[in-house]
């Protein structure tokens, strides 16, 4: 969802930026919450997300007009 369900690249970018996000922020965030910051950031992500960006990050914005 986070990379756009029709592109392959953003898809591969947001798997990237997943495992990034989620090494930097468990270790600083474990030690004050006591572990399973890993969820926590995970769904912080995948709502910031739909909630910006509907159509992912690299997906399509298309418009039908009737």
């Amino acid at each position: 969802m986070l990379g756009g369900l029709d592109s392959i690249g953003g898809a591969m970018l947001a798997g990237l930026l997943f495992g990034i996000v989620e090494g930097v922020t468990s270790s600083f965030l474990d030690p004050i919450l006591g572990g399973a910051s890993r969820d926590l950031v995970d769904a912080a992500m995948l709502i910031l997300t739909i909630m910006l960006r509907p159509h992912g990050l690299y997906g399509r914005h298309d418009i039908e007009r009737i």
